[in-house]
């Protein structure tokens, strides 16, 4: 409507509200265009001006003539009420005009049942007995305020007079701009050059393209390129719009491609609409309106690939797929399942075609599925959400047919997958045939599938493992079997075998009890009887016990060579030190007594020398064994008294429980050794729990048969006491306690342990012909296990616990007053040290480098006494003593040495009275003459 419509006549998206007809009519027949005003009956209420000017001629009835001449011959211009006086008749639209289309009449209905505008294009109007018109209109609803009255506003413009052409063609532009400009749709109009002269803001959005590019460009510039359904492309020649030109009739609902500029293409659906004027042939125009179906393609060909991915899938499953919709009953109740896809591989597991299986119900048709209980289990897949599988049996043609079948939900039914495992079974038939042989194996023995199921398990398996074959079969062999941290052994094991057929080593099993079991394996590939891989075939030989005695031989041989090295060093170092000890002594007999300070220098050269000496003769305790008195011993003495001692120096926060058999068995010892071994234990689990714990020390007896005493290299059949040390404190891990026997390995700080602890506790028990043993867990505590030799039943056991033995039978000291000594050694120091210590206590002293002096000595002088190292270049002092007693047999020796082998026993055997440990002091070394002076003088007598 024009912008100056009158105030009572209400603009709406459905059409004019008016308070009264007459202000509509009035508004009408002021309008410059071609407009008419209906009523619902479709009478001509009332009309332009401009409508008679469309309509003019001799038989119009519509016209008013007297006006129109009065307008000829003055020229003055009337008004709208003048020139149209209401008409008398009331005609119709379909009485004025003849036969027009039943499309007007729709049009008119539908505009005014569905309150919205209607447009045509190009529609044809005859008077009665007068010329046709064709013409572009519009037809509006309209009604008053109340609804009490009614009708429609047609609006036309003619086609048919070139002369009206310019100002025409205003009238469609703007008419055309006011329909288009609204819609989603994008329009475009082309003229008969194929330039397209207009559009709307959708066309460009759609297109991609502002209507400055747009309009003016021909549908065959640069521009415009086309893509066909299928993606081919399409000659611009072909596009829908332009075959509508040419052809000369309407082109519907046709897919095409565009390109928007650099961006992928867009698909749109086009409508293209040829235009004529009045008695011409040819279009004037083409309106093309199309819509942007991008997204719906790319939905459409998503769903096409899933579907393809689908039919691809299926298509290429080994297992038959079949899938079922539930059929409910009137309760909502699932009454059946009736199929309604088949995949080939179904087909021909159930040798039928999808033809025939599509449509078949499972109660009524499939019986034996219902039988195998596959619709309860489909059922209930389909009420609770949860899948199913299960393995059924068939027996067709008096042949084992078996299938895996697994079921999951989907929307209302469910999918199946039949998997044929009837070569499985068999397989699995055939290994539980021959499992009866296989028991009888002493290896454990085993097979899984590749995909690691359990399918086979032999009676020395569940030895091994503790499992039964009930409990394992069908569970996964790498969940249960195997260690974690044999993860990566297990990948290389499983390649090595698919590639060459089998594998061997070792592996770290875990028990049921979750216990360690060390393995030598060998993986077999088993294939079918095509050469396909089936199963794996695993032998296990448990040689847990093998290696825990190689750890202990390997040990041993540790502890034996560090015992080498360090005695070694120790041999050194107590050559060092000896000066030291010996030359303090000389230097106290020298010095004024007055002298404090020199006094108390000489004495913290002492004390540390002697703590040298101390470590030196640990070392040379681990090295070369710990002697002293074996005498038959109750070990629950030792026992309780380590109780009172712990009992009352230890912290309360520490629980100390001591536990010993009844009828305990006596051992060969020393009392006292075996006591610092046990003290040396409980103090070290007394620190591993700073605040507080358990400490429980057991005694029992114990007996090993030939087969458990292999279990351990230091170990021999027969009856030991077995003296358990336990501790709820901190825990070692496996690297630390197996070096805890070696010399100098401590775990405390530095200056709060010299490392020799447990290595001389190892040391005395070995010389006791035991053995010791340790086991430890972080965060829970540690165990040491000691074991004695049990005492021969007719043993005399002495009643004395360490503490209360007799005292030694004091002997008269020699006067070293004109005694002759001869000191060979090969160090000068060493030599001068003992010479000068010597010579204080009264002694006259005789040196020699090495065995050939001292025999040049020997022959030359009187010697009462020989003190001779066993270490020397050259000839050994072993060998002096064998010389010096064939030439003087009752010539007292003493033998020195800082080194643990086996020649401190050859040198007693071979004449010499004593042993003095390097490094000594004066007061050892003045002892160690004293007892072979005294041994000699009593051999004699």
């Amino acid at each position: 409507m024009p912008p100056d419509s009158p105030s009572d006549v209400e603009q709406c998206s459905t059409g004019p509200l008016v308070e009264r007809p007459g202000a509509l009519k009035e508004f009408v027949e002021a309008t410059p265009a071609p407009v008419a005003m209906l009523d619902d009956d479709w009478r001509i209420v009332t009309h332009s001006r401009a409508w008679l000017e469309v309509f003019q001629n001799e038989g119009d009835e519509t016209r008013n003539p007297i006006a129109l001449d009065r307008i000829e011959s003055t020229g003055q211009a009337l008004s709208a009420r003048e020139a149209l006086p209401a008409p008398t008749d009331q005609r119709t639209f379909f009485e004025v005009f003849a036969d027009p289309d039943d499309e007007w009449r729709t049009a008119f209905l539908r505009s005014l049942e569905e309150k919205g505008s209607r447009r045509g294009y190009g529609q044809r109007l005859s008077q009665p007995d007068g010329p046709t018109y064709q013409v572009d209109w519009e037809v509006r609803p309209w009604q008053t305020k109340n609804g009490s009255e009614r009708g429609v506003l047609l609006s036309v413009i003619d086609r048919t007079e070139e002369r009206h052409a310019k100002g025409l063609r205003r009238q469609v532009d703007h008419r055309f701009d006011k329909l288009v400009g609204t819609i989603s749709e994008g329009v475009l109009l082309m003229d008969d050059t194929g330039v397209f002269r207009d559009g709307n803001e959708a066309a460009q959005n759609i297109l991609g393209r502002s209507l400055d590019e747009i309009i003016g460009s021909r549908f065959d510039d640069d521009i415009w390129n086309g893509l066909r359904e299928d993606g081919s492309p399409l000659p611009n020649v072909e596009f829908p719009f332009w075959r509508a030109y040419v052809e000369r009739e309407p082109v519907q609902e046709e897919v095409m491609g565009v390109y928007p500029p650099d961006a992928p293409p867009r698909w749109i659906r086009v409508n293209a609409q040829p235009l004529f004027r009045s008695g011409q042939e040819a279009p004037y125009a083409v309106l093309v309106s199309f819509d942007d179906i991008t997204d719906e393609r790319l939905k459409e060909e998503a769903l096409q690939t899933s579907r393809d991915l689908l039919s691809s899938v299926l298509s290429s499953s080994l297992d038959g797929i079949i899938v079922f919709s539930a059929i409910r009953s009137a309760g909502d109740t699932i009454a059946d399942f009736e199929c309604v896809l088949v995949n080939p591989q179904a087909e021909k597991l159930f040798e039928s075609t999808a033809e025939d299986i599509v449509g078949m119900r499972l109660r009524e048709d499939m019986p034996r599925q219902e039988e195998k209980g596959l619709f309860e289990a489909y059922r209930e897949v389909v009420e609770t959400g949860e899948p199913a599988e299960m393995e059924v049996h068939y027996d067709t043609d008096g042949q084992d047919v078996w299938f895996q079948v697994m079921a999951v939900k989907v929307e209302n039914g469910v999918a199946v997958t039949y998997r044929d495992i009837t070569d499985r079974k068999e397989a699995e038939r055939q290994i539980r045939e021959q499992a009866q042989l296989l028991d009888k194996a002493r290896d454990a023995i085993l097979a899984h599938d590749l995909d690691g199921r359990i399918v086979y398990w032999n009676k020395s398996a569940e030895r091994l493992t503790g499992w039964s074959k009930e409990e394992v079969l069908g569970a996964q062999a790498h969940d249960c079997l195997y260690a974690p941290n044999e993860e990566g052994t297990l990948q290389q094991c499983h390649e090595t075998m698919m590639a060459e057929g089998e594998w061997t080593g070792e592996l770290h099993m875990r028990t049921k009890d979750d216990e360690e079991r060390i393995v030598e394996s060998r993986w077999s590939l088993v294939r079918d009887s095509t050469g396909e891989p089936k199963h794996v075939l695993v032998i296990n030989t448990d040689i847990t016990e093998r290696k825990r005695l190689e750890s202990q031989f390997l040990r041993s041989q540790r502890m034996e060579s560090l015992g080498r090295l360090v005695g070694g060093i120790a041999h050194d170092l107590g050559n060092l030190l000896v000066p030291i000890t010996l030359g303090v002594k000389v230097l106290k007999r020298r010095v004024d007594d007055t002298d404090d300070k020199v006094d108390q220098t000489l004495s913290m050269i002492q004390k540390s020398a002697e703590r040298g000496s101390d470590m030196v003769e640990q070392v040379l305790a681990f090295a070369r064994g710990v002697e002293g008195e074996r005498v038959a011993l109750q070990p629950e003495l030792i026992v309780e008294e380590v109780e009172e001692m712990t009992t009352e120096t230890f912290p309360e926060d520490v629980e100390v429980h001591i536990r010993t058999d009844a009828d305990l068995r006596p051992v060969v010892g020393d009392a006292t050794q075996i006591q610092q071994v046990l003290m040396n234990l409980c103090v070290n689990a007394r620190d591993a729990m700073p605040d507080g714990g358990t400490l429980t020390v057991e005694a029992r007896n114990v007996d090993f048969t030939e087969r458990e005493a292999r279990r351990n290299i230091e170990a021999e059949p027969g009856g030991y006491v077995c003296i358990e040390v336990r501790d709820t404190g901190t825990g070692m891990p496996d690297d630390v306690a197996d070096k805890i026997f070696e010399p100098f390995f401590t775990t405390k700080e530095e200056g709060e342990g010299t490392g020799l602890g447990l290595s001389t506790a190892y040391s005395i028990i070995q010389s006791h012909d035991g053995f010791m043993d340790v086991e430890s867990e972080e965060g829970v505590g540690t165990t040491f296990w000691i074991y004695l030799p049990a005492a021969d039943e007719e043993a005399t056991v002495e009643a004395q616990s360490p503490t209360n033995g007799e005292a030694e039978h004091e002997r008269p000291s020699f006067d070293g007053e004109g005694t002759q000594v001869l000191v060979v050694d090969d160090e000068e120091f060493v030599l001068e040290s003992a010479q000068q210590t010597l010579e204080a206590a009264g002694y006259e002293v005789r040196t020699a480098l090495d065995a050939a002096a001292a025999l040049r000595v020997m022959e030359k002088e009187a010697i009462d006494l020989v003190i001779t190292d066993l270490r020397m270049p050259e000839m050994s002092g072993l060998d002096l003593i064998r010389r010096l007693q064939e030439r003087h047999p009752d010539l007292p020796i003493v033998a020195a040495s800082g080194v643990a082998d086996g020649r401190t026993e050859e040198a007693l055997d071979a004449g010499a009275q004593t042993f003095l440990a390097k490094p000594f002091t004066a007061e050892k070394l003045e002892a160690a003459l004293q007892e072979a002076l005294h041994t000699t003088e009593e051999a004699a007598a």
